[in-house]
């Protein structure tokens, strides 16, 4: 991919029964619409949700992803859907809340069944003198992938995450740096890799 901008709209919530979490990008906002590679205007969406299972600290897993090289799928797509379990530790400025989850696949060469995710969330949060930040992580294994999708995507498992450190500069503003990484993922049989420089603003 060449480098790009986006727009993003992010937002979770937490219930007593769960808790939700998702984004809406808009990648190559400011290029016209057009089916170039790399520098055409993509749409992207993300959404998680716990349902929590009693008091257990496991819960159920429920995971969409979807992106998209024009607003009606014309250019390519791939629409991602796992249903698993997953569990949550938490503590003290802490958290890691990994999943293990059956994948589903919809894209513009493949759709059914795909082979299984494990993955994980993590953070924690800090203080340098009156500066507060935070460190997160997200991670995703794919493996046992069907042979019509692993053919052009690299093979039959592979790696897809980000690591990132966030400085919560005021109560409604946040900047942060991420090391993006993809191995056998994003229809390349190669390492991928990438730094992303984002300003946030908090509502």
């Amino acid at each position: 991919k060449d480098d790009f901008g986006y727009l993003e709209l992010e937002g979770g919530a937490n219930f007593s029964w769960g808790e939700m979490y998702g984004f809406f990008d808009w990648e190559n906002f400011y290029n016209g619409r057009h089916a170039k590679p790399g520098s055409e205007q993509r749409y992207t969406f993300k959404n998680t949700n716990r349902i929590y299972l009693s008091d257990t600290g496991l819960n159920l897993y429920l995971h969409a992803y979807g992106t998209y090289g024009s607003p009606h799928r014309a250019n390519f797509h791939d629409d991602m859907f796992l249903y698993g379990l997953g569990y949550n530790f938490t503590g003290n400025g802490y958290w890691f809340k990994p999943f293990f989850a059956k994948r589903y696949t919809d894209q513009t060469y493949y759709t059914g069944d795909n082979g299984y995710v494990l993955g994980w969330v993590a953070g924690y949060s800090f203080s340098l003198g009156s500066e507060k930040f935070s460190v997160t992580n997200w991670n995703e294994y794919e493996f046992d992938r069907d042979a019509s999708y692993a053919a052009g995507n690299g093979g039959k498992d592979g790696i897809n995450g980000a690591v990132a450190l966030w400085w919560n500069a005021t109560p409604h503003l946040t900047a942060g740096v991420q090391y993006r990484y993809a191995d056998n993922k994003l229809g390349e049989s190669f390492l991928q890799d990438g730094i992303i420089y984002s300003i946030k603003y908090l509502f």
